[in-house]
């Protein structure tokens, strides 16, 4: 139809009236209280690499493995940095 833009986003649940919170409750929010406190959500860098790391199930051996890359890559810097101090 004339108007009409095939390159738009599809309507969502927000565009008919319906708040973006509606949804929450089908998933569970892994995030820890304080982050939802602070407004850290999965939309924001440092609520995403939470958001990711809290999803994690100690569980699952390939879920363990990326928690200890996690680690390694955020303590690197840190071990780094005092390394050259000594």
């Amino acid at each position: 139809m004339y108007g009409e833009r095939d390159d738009l986003e599809p309507a969502r649940p927000a565009h008919f009236g319906i708040p973006p919170d509606a949804l929450a409750g089908e998933r569970p929010d892994p995030r820890p209280e304080e982050a939802k406190r602070m407004g850290l959500s999965r939309h924001t860098e440092e609520g995403a690499v939470l958001y990711f790391a809290s999803s994690l199930d100690r569980g699952k051996p390939g879920h363990r493995m990326i928690a200890w890359i996690l680690l390694v890559t955020f303590a690197a810097p840190a071990l780094y940095t005092l390394l050259l101090l000594l």
